[in-house]
């Protein structure tokens, strides 16, 4: 994260500006940024000044003027950031303006994980969802991929030897008899297994998995994993996890002093107030509610007190 205050241009003053306007005041007043200019199209511009900020026309756009664009437009987000490439913003550096109105959103922090992506390692889709929630590139190969905990566990304790070597075919997939590929990283005697379970063939999880490879950030990784409180291994799968290196987050819904373990008191309260949550593992609840629960920008950062309810 910078020093000082992040330059931004900001550009839509339309009706989705005005959603978010609170917000970007209250990340100028905590200091984590400073807004250069409003931007427009040269037949919407009505006023030289919106807000205390100047407005330009697009044209006026200067690339040395600012580090981030944020694009307040929901509906035109993508035309205007392909228009902005074109111009030659660089494409991390275009925000959509609706990520301002994510519960607890700290454009600080934010701008850590564009600096310095982050690769999520996840047992289950959570890791897409953590992407996907705050609109980050996919900096990780393991994204809609499901384990074995068992796999899982192996991989965790050594995930840069595993991630360094090629992903096999194990089984392939068939479509019409609902079956999945299966892959594997690593051979012999240290091997895990993968189960690709939405790549309709091996050939195209492949082809995902060795983009979204070297994408890989060494420098910033973090793992997440659940375990069941009914896993008659819970007791290895907790020693486990206490030994991973990286900032990490375990879902585990029984009694341990393991660091990193997450805790929520809404899954217990949902628990005795909706009967379909009783049918519910606390590890699979919180992979879907964890935005309810758990601010994701500070977990994601590295701050301890991330959790949103105790």
């Amino acid at each position: 994260m910078r020093n000082e205050a992040n330059r931004c241009v900001i550009w839509g003053i339309g009706v989705d500006y005005e959603r978010i306007l609170n917000q970007i005041f209250f990340e100028i007043h905590k200091g984590n940024m400073t807004v250069k200019a409003l931007v427009c199209r040269q037949q919407d511009k009505y006023c030289s000044s919106k807000d205390g900020f100047s407005v330009i026309a697009k044209e006026e756009l200067k690339l040395d003027d600012f580090d981030y664009l944020i694009i307040t437009s929901k509906r035109y987000f993508k035309e205007i950031k392909d228009e902005a490439i074109k111009l030659g913003v660089v494409e991390h550096r275009i925000i959509e303006g609706a990520k301002f109105e994510l519960p607890l959103f700290d454009f600080g922090r934010y701008v850590q994980l564009l600096e310095n992506p982050i690769t999520i390692l996840s047992d289950d889709c959570w890791g897409a969802y953590a992407y996907n929630r705050l609109g980050l590139r996919f900096s990780s190969p393991l994204m809609n991929i499901q384990w074995d905990t068992d796999e899982y566990a192996k991989f965790v304790m050594d995930p840069m030897f595993y991630l360094q070597t090629e992903l096999t075919m194990v089984q392939e997939g068939n479509l019409q008899n609902g079956v999945y590929p299966i892959g594997q990283l690593g051979d012999n005697d240290r091997n895990v297994k993968l189960q690709l379970v939405h790549s309709i063939d091996f050939a195209t999880a492949k082809e995902l998995w060795d983009r979204r490879k070297k994408r890989i950030n060494p420098n910033n990784v973090f793992v997440k994993m659940g375990i069941k409180c009914s896993d008659k291994n819970k007791a290895k799968y907790l020693k486990i996890f206490e030994q991973v290196p990286y900032n990490k987050v375990l879902f585990y819904g029984g009694n341990t002093d393991a660091e990193g373990v997450f805790k929520t008191n809404r899954f217990t309260w949902h628990q005795s107030n909706i009967e379909l949550v009783k049918f519910w593992d606390y590890s699979d609840w919180v992979r879907l509610h964890y935005y309810e629960s758990l601010d994701l920008l500070k977990l994601l950062t590295g701050a301890k007190d991330y959790s949103r309810d105790k």
